[in-house]
């Protein structure tokens, strides 16, 4: 869960790190979570994402029924799923390449209603290729369960763009993303997910942005890492 927080003069992230978790010296963590390259590269007016002490530091937690452990932070997010600033252009465009090179179809175990025009379907995902064989097995645990019917809409995967409440990239980016019945689940608010396919989104290592708080709630969110 993160709160936002806007840049006061003579604020640092040092200062910011103290007030919030009472230690300093987590300035350079906080600078990960929020993207910033150079932690001494802050204006006024800028805004940032304060996570908990918990979701800054990261926990120890099973493994999931997947195989593979979802990566915490930026740093492990681009060990995990490649770095994907190699790949932005001068002109902040994508180079077709990361596509290429990171991206694979997932085939999905039944169709899914796109959100902005009902009368199409989505029937595989682009996603990264480390997750192109996990989401048929989320939705396959869906349908096992007689989830299905609670899937009404398909909301976006892989989508290179920058987070809604922030400039540094969604997660989305990377393909380890996903949004369902964004209809009903806007950012911000509570939402009507289905507990039980947030769970089996769980059961697979996906965080819910459901879990988030304030304005960064985002309850039609999955994304297969934390502490981003």
């Amino acid at each position: 869960m993160a709160r936002q927080y806007i840049i006061k003069k003579r604020d640092s992230l040092g200062k910011i790190a103290k007030s919030f978790y009472g230690d300093s010296e987590l300035y350079q963590k906080l600078a990960s979570y929020n993207g910033i390259l150079d932690p001494n590269l802050i204006v006024v007016g800028q805004t940032i994402e304060i996570p908990s002490k918990q979701e800054l530091l990261g926990h120890p937690q099973e493994a999931p029924v997947s195989g593979l452990t979802p990566p915490h932070g930026p740093d492990q997010i681009i060990s995990t799923f490649g770095n994907i600033m190699d790949f932005i252009r001068e002109d902040s465009s994508l180079d077709p390449r990361w596509e290429v090179e990171q991206l694979a179809r997932a085939p999905l175990p039944f169709s899914i209603p796109l959100s902005w025009d009902r009368s199409k379907s989505v029937t595989n995902l682009l996603s990264h290729k480390k997750l192109s064989a996990i989401f048929p097995e989320v939705f396959a645990t869906i349908d096992s369960k007689g989830l299905r019917e609670a899937i009404r809409t398909f909301g976006g995967c892989y989508n290179y763009r920058p987070k809604r409440t922030s400039g540094k990239l969604s997660t989305h980016s990377w393909g380890i993303a996903i949004d369902l019945n964004p209809e009903t689940n806007v950012q911000g608010n509570s939402g009507d997910m289905d507990p039980d396919v947030v769970g089996v989104f769980q059961q697979f290592g996906f965080k819910w942005g459901g879990e988030w708080s304030g304005k960064t709630k985002d309850p039609m969110h999955f994304q297969f890492c934390t502490g981003y």
